[in-house]
């Protein structure tokens, strides 16, 4: 069976930029978007994995529009795109939004490819810690429900929930426990 690629937003106010991200990822399901507004738009209609954003746009900057994308889309691995250092709003977009990663302008191709790889393999491992989280969650719930079922029987005929076993697996039965008119059979001795 083959997994569907990974569908990435890409939003950047500048064409030639997206044409040359868009040709990047190639192998992957690419949607763009030339603002934060319309980049909104598609994300309130679809989901995606990943997303890359200019962190200068006219309009809603990179770290506006990754917030509300957050908003829509918690699971989102998010990434900005940005040709200026600002580390004010660089500790921002990590605090505030988990930003994975800032990718430089002008970028090296192998530096962004390996940055949304890496990205997506993040993604998957979190999912799956949810996933595996969740399963536990619902075994520790079963395991409760059936220590209540046996506390409650417990409680109603004491004893019945402990059995003695031997050391070659026969039950051991505490003579102590029968009635004095049942009689004992050989193999209960």
């Amino acid at each position: 069976m083959n997994a569907q690629p990974a569908r990435i937003l890409i939003v950047d106010d500048e064409p030639n930029i997206l044409k040359a991200l868009n040709r990047l990822l190639r192998p992957y399901q690419v949607v763009s978007a030339d603002s934060g507004e319309q980049a909104l738009v598609l994300a309130s209609k679809q989901p995606f994995d990943l997303v890359i954003s200019d962190y200068r746009m006219p309009g809603m900057d990179g770290i506006s529009f990754l917030m509300k994308f957050m908003v829509l889309q918690p699971d989102a691995v998010r990434l900005i795109l940005t040709g200026y250092a600002d580390l004010e709003a660089t500790q921002q977009a990590i605090n505030e939004i988990g930003v994975f990663r800032f990718l430089n302008k002008p970028w090296n191709n192998h530096e962004i490819v390996n940055a949304v790889e890496k990205g997506l393999e993040l993604k998957r491992v979190l999912l799956e810690n949810r996933r595996l989280a969740d399963q536990v969650r619902d075994q520790q719930t079963r395991l409760d429900q059936q220590e209540a079922i046996l506390r409650a029987l417990e409680a109603e005929e004491p004893g019945i929930t402990k059995v003695n076993w031997g050391p070659d697996g026969s039950i051991i039965l505490d003579p102590a426990d029968l009635d004095d008119n049942e009689p004992l059979n050989d193999w209960k001795r």
